[in-house]
């Protein structure tokens, strides 16, 4: 938000940060919430290692579907999967 020529931000809790994550990797962040995700990222040390990891969750996937392509025999491992879903499911309900 604008007033004059001062630009005011609007606090994001971690349940929303998280919240925002995809919005701000698919660039659907209007400036206001970019501005204040980036903002509560430099302050917050949990969310900065939360978007740490997802981050290389991510990458992580990408890896393992180019080697999929790379071979037909590349499986990802049920305890694996297991693992993600369950911390998952305790993230949501932790915060």
């Amino acid at each position: 938000m604008r007033r004059g020529k001062q630009i005011v931000q609007r606090e994001v809790t971690c349940r929303q940060f998280v919240g925002l994550i995809g919005r701000l990797r698919d660039g659907e962040l209007s400036d206001v919430d970019r501005r204040s995700f980036l903002q509560h990222r430099r302050e917050c040390a949990r969310c900065s290692d939360y978007l740490k990891g997802y981050e290389l969750t991510i990458s992580a996937a990408k890896r393992i579907a180019e080697d999929s392509r790379d071979s037909s025999e590349t499986v990802i491992p049920r305890s694996l999967v297991n693992r993600i879903l369950d911390s998952r499911l305790k993230n949501r309900s932790g915060s």
